[in-house]
């Protein structure tokens, strides 16, 4: 990998079937296998997001993905996983720069998330700040986190 990975950016109806297999193989593989989340993965939150993924140089897996939405007049990031097989490369931290670029030409300025109690220090690197007291979503404690762009 270099520094130049190009994540895309698209909402499903523009997605190959191949590209949402492969994040949706991630998303799994990550939520549901690795963290034992039970509720239903995909939702219809998808169906409005933009999805962000990177596959890899064969397209048969995806490294990295998250998912943007606007929800009640504000952006909402969520989904966040990369491939245990590509984590320790910044692929997160890349994407995430991405995502603040992308959203910043999207004329906003702040964007939410979700975030997992174990993930709050990845999002503190990032420059986000806690929202709130922590709460329970998923069987997983969260906390509300949002960073200004």
């Amino acid at each position: 990998m270099t520094n130049t990975e190009k994540f895309t950016f698209k909402p499903i109806a523009q997605m190959t079937g191949r590209e949402m297999f492969c994040v949706a193989r991630l998303r799994i593989d990550t939520f549901v296998t690795e963290q034992k989340i039970t509720v239903p993965e995909l939702d219809d939150q998808d169906l409005d997001a933009i999805q962000v993924y990177l596959l890899n140089k064969e397209e048969t897996a995806a490294l990295a993905v998250c998912r943007i939405f606007p929800e009640n007049g504000k952006w909402m990031l969520g989904r966040v996983a990369v491939a245990a097989a590509a984590r320790g490369q910044k692929l997160g931290t890349k994407m995430m720069a991405q995502v603040d670029g992308y959203l910043r030409n999207q004329g906003a300025n702040r964007l939410y998330c979700h975030a997992q109690w174990q993930a709050k220090p990845f999002y503190d690197f990032l420059g986000y700040k806690t929202k709130g007291e922590p709460f329970v979503e998923a069987d997983i404690k969260h906390v509300m986190m949002y960073k200004d762009l």
